[in-house]
């Protein structure tokens, strides 16, 4: 048995750990899933066990683009993005019961160290940007592995951070398998992966979205956020795009990089910096686009047209291949299984 924990905030998470629980299920395994929030039953890869741990009500929140609004995350979280904790006694009675021989984490820091603690080995997801946090020190330090999204060499100050083996196994997308809905000449269209909820800047991009209208080279769809809609399956509108618009947020720009069109990244706020960590080593692709907040939405919506003409010009973008897309959740489930080996 192999136990999987996820933090099922803003679906993003989720949707990362889905496509590797399916690849260690097809390579074998027995796995049960830990979540903490909803996780509708059609989602569960087959063969899978869900384990669903208490979580407090609260507020709601903002979630990720595939996300519903109105989430509920608790309201007396001391710390943002932690789970509370009764969830994390939950778990540890879950792992001395069963005794998995090993439980991979995403991401928690406070549930990779609760496993950590029963003597199981443990693997973590290993987030971007240059945290010293000590609770994140720590669990890097237990981990027996660590997993990073994305692709060898862009992390290389967060990687250096790390006193532990890491495993730098490319984006993980829930449509890596999935080929691009057929579609009629038509008009360029942009896909903005927006916010669902109250969180973001939703002037800011009801500007970006009147002046690209204004410059009249492209149709503007939203996925997310108040005036955009939630798909269940995102995919058929998703691949649809002729350019890609992204906060950066490592779920969506796997998803964005499955497209394999131009991009724009305007990364979002994220409490310890990993939105910009992301952006910053998408930079180095020439088929994406870089920019912030402080530009305006005048230059956002240039910068989305300019990327439009490029699509147009036939350029390809290459950013599935560069950004390790394909097989990169089988590579993900081939690090958590080399700990049931390697480990007492």
């Amino acid at each position: 048995m192999i136990g999987v924990y996820v933090h099922n905030r803003g679906r993003g998470h989720l949707h990362r750990v889905l496509p590797v629980v399916a690849a260690l299920r097809d390579q074998g395994e027995e796995v049960t899933m830990l979540v903490t929030g909803p996780l509708d039953d059609t989602q569960r890869p087959r063969g899978t066990r869900v384990v669903h741990l208490p979580a407090p009500t609260g507020t709601p929140a903002p979630t990720g683009y595939l996300g519903p609004p109105g989430a509920r995350l608790p309201a007396d979280r001391p710390v943002p993005g932690e789970i509370p904790l009764g969830a994390r006694r939950a778990a540890v009675a879950w792992i001395d019961r069963v005794r998995p021989r090993t439980f991979w984490v995403d991401s928690s820091p406070a549930m990779s160290l609760a496993a950590r603690m029963t003597g199981t080995p443990m693997v973590s997801t290993l987030p971007p940007g240059a945290r010293d946090d000590e609770p994140h020190l720590l669990r890097c330090r237990a981990a027996e592995r660590l997993i990073a999204a994305w692709p060898p060499g862009v992390h290389r100050e967060t990687v250096a951070r790390t006193e532990n083996l890491v495993s730098e196994i490319g984006g993980v997308s829930r449509f890596e398998r999935r080929g691009r809905e057929p579609r009629a000449r038509r008009r360029p269209r942009v896909v903005h992966l927006n916010a669902s909820g109250t969180g973001g800047d939703h002037r800011f991009w009801r500007a970006v979205r009147a002046t690209t209208a204004g410059l009249g080279v492209a149709d503007w769809v939203e996925l997310g956020g108040p005036d955009g809609e939630w798909h269940e399956d995102p995919w058929p509108v998703l691949s649809s795009a002729d350019v890609v618009v992204t906060g950066g947020g490592q779920a969506s720009v796997a998803d964005a990089a499955c497209v394999d069109v131009p991009l724009v990244v305007v990364p979002g706020k994220h409490e310890y910096g990993e939105y910009d960590a992301t952006a910053a080593a998408l930079g180095a692709i020439p088929g994406a686009t870089v920019m912030q907040y402080g530009d305006g939405p005048t230059a956002v919506a240039h910068a989305v047209c300019a990327q439009v003409d490029r699509s147009l010009d036939g350029d390809a973008a290459g950013i599935r291949a560069w950004w390790g897309i394909d097989g990169a959740a089988s590579r993900a489930a081939e690090v958590i299984r080399s700990t049931v080996t390697t480990t007492r």
